[in-house]
């Protein structure tokens, strides 16, 4: 009888220890799956990581995992005084709805990222705090303003010349008074480096000509030169051709091809398709990142922070310390490509001093489109900073709006409809375009 009494116990103790087991084993393979999910589905990867970076503990990890790259790297500019940065008197203040910096694009073959460098591109970057929609808007390089000096004195010049004398601060500074902007924060990405990015996020996507093609090609000779890198030639045109990292910042240097807007059909030419051109990357890599998993977003980060190491060359520099873009993740993560343009929106061209210069056709009716534009303001008035600098432009060269192309909502200048048509059949053309094309003469590639 108390054998029989010990066998029950041993078994009712076997079969509890086998519960225990059974429950341990599907505890961690929920886990498995759940780190599987997180790992493998965008969606829910992103929401996992946007959950950590709202918290102050999920902060915390993010800045002890990166922290000390980012100290021994170069990417933050310690030398950035933002009590130096000038804004016009205005009544309205953006800063508490929308996060904005300036990103200048340079092309620095010794990592020059101060005085000395023209900046190739420049691209105002709004984002709304709320909702995470992502505005752009590229300045012509070309653009004739008042470009202000670090000592206070100004002159009038190309804007592209304005980074060159006073790097990104003299630069910002630049910006603020002639289009009442209120930044105080700037990105500059050296393109020579901006290839390993984009091969560090699997490449990207566009739609190519065979005139972008040709183009492309001819350039990309250039830039493995100065890069001694190598990168096969693209060998098709049509649509979503896939691009390397060297082919996609040789894509960014095309002028002399016609540049069609995916979205509308547009054409766009000269540096105006070149400043299109450098949006959309942009939106790709955006739109890359958010997609990315973790393997490439860490090859991402290494290739940009080792890259950056004090003493070599480096990709990035920014006035954001590495707290301040830890607490701007959770904006980051919500991004959502909203529009690009230009800027002047209304222009035209004219030579001053020997130099081609792009000039606004009033530049405060542009600096109205422009704030309509940002942030939906249909009755903006512009500073009287702004209206003294439209001024003396317009009798230094005679250049003021004329009144011939008055709708604000024009597609932007040099932009035409593929056959002159709807927003909306343009677009169809593009869809039903055959991309082994021609254009007869109609670009400048001709």
């Amino acid at each position: 009888m108390g054998n029989t009494k010990s066998k029950a116990k041993i078994l009712r103790s076997l079969k509890r220890k086998k519960i225990i087991l059974t429950i341990i084993e599907c505890f961690f393979a929920l886990i498995f799956v759940a780190l599987g999910v997180v790992v493998f589905v965008p969606s829910v990867r992103t929401q996992a990581m946007q959950t950590l970076a709202k918290s102050s503990f999920g902060k915390n990890i993010i800045n002890m995992f990166a922290k000390e790259k980012f100290d021994n790297s170069s990417i933050y500019d310690s030398d950035f005084d933002d009590s130096a940065i000038e804004v016009n008197e205005m009544e309205y203040n953006y800063s508490s709805e929308y996060t904005e910096f300036i990103m200048f694009g340079i092309d620095s073959r010794d990592s020059t990222f101060d005085e000395g460098t023209n900046s190739d591109s420049m691209v105002i970057v709004s984002v709304h705090n709320t909702t995470g929609e992502v505005n752009m808007v590229s300045l012509y390089r070309d653009t004739y303003l008042r470009i202000y000096n670090n000592d206070g004195s100004y002159r009038y010049s190309k804007l592209n010349s304005a980074y060159s004398s006073g790097g990104a601060a003299g630069a910002i500074n630049t910006i603020n008074k002639n289009l009442d902007m209120q930044i105080k924060d700037y990105v500059t990405v050296n393109f020579s480096g901006v290839a390993e990015i984009i091969d560090s996020l699997g490449g990207i996507e566009v739609n190519l000509t065979d005139d972008e093609v040709s183009q492309l090609n001819h350039h990309l000779k250039s830039t493995l030169s100065s890069t001694g890198e190598y990168s096969p030639k693209v060998t098709s045109s049509g649509k979503n051709v896939h691009l390397n990292g060297l082919q996609a910042t040789t894509y960014c240097r095309i002028r002399k091809a016609t540049f069609y807007d995916p979205e509308t059909g547009n054409r766009v030419n000269d540096d105006y398709g070149r400043a299109a051109r450098q949006r959309l990357v942009v939106m790709k890599l955006v739109d890359k990142a958010k997609k990315a998993g973790m393997t490439e977003l860490q090859e991402m980060m290494d290739t940009v922070l080792n890259s950056s190491t004090k003493g070599q060359d480096q990709i990035i520099k920014t006035s954001f310390s590495m707290e301040e873009m830890v607490d701007m993740l959770p904006i980051i993560f919500k991004f959502s490509l909203g529009q690009s343009s230009g800027f002047p929106r209304k222009l035209t061209t004219k030579s001053i001093n020997g130099a081609d210069c792009v000039l606004a056709k009033g530049l405060s009716r542009n600096v109205k489109i422009l704030h309509k534009f940002l942030y939906g303001e249909e009755e903006y008035e512009p500073t009287e900073t702004v209206n003294e600098i439209s001024n003396e432009i317009k009798y230094s060269t005679g250049i003021d709006n004329d009144g011939s192309d008055d709708n604000v909502d024009d597609t932007v200048f040099k932009t035409e409809d593929v056959e002159n048509e709807s927003t909306s059949t343009a677009s169809e053309n593009v869809e039903n375009m055959n991309f082994d094309y021609d254009d007869k003469g109609k670009s400048d590639f001709y």
